[in-house]
């Protein structure tokens, strides 16, 4: 099967692809199954029901690295349903369904099992803990937004950019030893050093991290990386070597180690597990005289004739373009510390504004978490419409990773308060 991203052929694995899982309940049994993976991306709405129903924890949370040396994880066929991915693209389903292509089928139905059988194992092995939460200044990338002489964006070093400045760890330690048994931490950057050149599966810097943090705490250690707000961010140096990500991802489990020294215990033993869902607009759609030109510019191009016959077909009805579900997800321990996971790649603008307004000392932000097919700009670049650049273009530039996308377009200028007023909710 072909890594992704970009696309190319996979000869071989440079450093191995894994689920880790890390389960915790409260005195009550209310409990909640944290699930990371060495994944571009997940659908996750089959995983998350089914681990539900087989192990009978409250809720479950899948979150993806985002590496781009790896896969997609699908959701598994059903009788019916060939194509089972809560938000499909296009591309993603060129080949046919996964259901005729047996190697694909094989590994796909495997890590679902492995997802499952994880999740089983953590609840065996509970133990009493005490948590601990921390932080530590850590960065391993930059922003990547640039603006030309013509206000449009475009990809670089962005060495004034905002980034998320830190990494952010919660730490299960046994109540009997103190000794460590578990590490969720989280930072924000594409997991992009792996050169897109190599044909060799990676973990990129966060498996390198991981690595990093076994070897001095022990092989028994489990430790889970969660991406955070990278939309805007990617690690850095750039598509270089596999030894540059080794390095990139020991600075980071180096701070990872330090956020863990200077960590609090926390003192709440009250588990707290909250969901909203919303709706987000997309931008109007261009207008139908724009649309006829594209479609002549474009006559050699079948995947973009097929995008504007569909936009083509909505303004000729008077509609609208379909919007996109958005997911907020809590996990909150007393009113000390909340983990906030959010379903699309947001920038790291979002993450720098939860830790500054949250009700609580300790906040954890993951991205690409419960699903996450793409990114979601602030208002500033969805504004710049066609200049916004590859995270939030529009057309007649087919930039934007959105012109694609089912919905046909870029999120609406004012999603931006859509995003934060549901992040609220998790605790007002």
């Amino acid at each position: 099967m072909e890594i992704l991203h970009f696309y190319r052929n996979n000869v071989g694995v440079h450093d191995p692809l894994f689920v880790r899982a890390l389960v915790i309940a409260d005195a009550t049994g209310k409990s909640v199954a944290l699930v990371t993976g060495d994944f571009l991306g997940a659908g996750c709405d089959e995983i998350r029901t089914r681990v539900r129903e087989k192990t009978g924890v409250d809720e479950v949370w899948f979150s993806a690295s985002h590496t781009h040396s790896g896969r997609w994880l699908v959701s598994t066929p059903t009788p019916g349903r060939l194509y089972t991915d809560e938000l499909e693209w296009d591309e993603l389903t060129e080949k046919g369904p996964i259901a005729e292509r047996p190697e694909e089928l094989q590994w796909n139905n495997g890590v679902h099992q492995a997802i499952d059988e994880i999740v089983a194992e953590a609840q065996r092995h509970m133990v009493p803990v005490d948590l601990r939460a921390g932080r530590a200044a850590a960065q391993v990338g930059f922003n990547r937004r640039l603006a030309a002489a013509d206000g449009s964006i475009y990809m670089g070093v962005n060495r004034d950019g905002p980034v998320v400045p830190w990494v952010n760890v919660l730490s299960a330690h046994a109540r009997d030893t103190g000794k460590p048994i578990a590490i969720y931490f989280e930072h924000a950057a594409h997991p992009v050093t792996v050169p897109h050149g190599s044909n060799l599966v990676s973990a990129d810097f966060p498996g390198a991290a991981v690595r990093r943090i076994r070897k001095h705490l022990g092989d028994d250690v489990i430790a889970l990386f969660g991406q955070g707000c990278n939309g805007d961010i990617n690690s850095f140096p750039l598509r270089s070597t596999h030894a540059d990500a080794d390095a990139v991802g020991h600075k980071l489990g180096e701070a990872v180690l330090q956020a863990m020294e200077q960590s609090n215990v926390l003192k709440s033993t009250k588990l707290k597990l909250k969901t909203v869902v919303t709706e987000l607009p997309t931008r109007p759609l261009p207008p139908l005289e724009l649309v006829e030109s594209l479609l002549r510019d474009n006559r050699g191009d079948a995947r973009r004739l097929k995008q504007l016959g569909k936009i083509k077909t909505i303004l000729l009805r008077g509609g609208t373009p379909p919007s996109r579900r958005f997911e907020v997800h809590g996990v909150m321990i007393g009113e000390e510390w909340c983990l906030v996971g959010l379903n699309y790649e947001l920038f790291a603008q979002i993450e720098l504004w939860v830790a500054k307004v949250a009700p609580f000392r300790w906040t954890m932000v993951n991205s690409l978490t419960n699903g996450g097919r793409a990114y979601l700009g602030d208002d500033e670049a969805l504004a710049l419409g066609p200049k916004g650049g590859y995270e939030a273009g529009s057309l007649p530039s087919w930039s934007g990773h959105e012109t694609m996308s089912p919905s046909l377009g870029s999120p609406a200028v004012g999603c931006e308060a859509i995003v934060k007023k549901a992040i609220v909710e998790l605790w007002s």
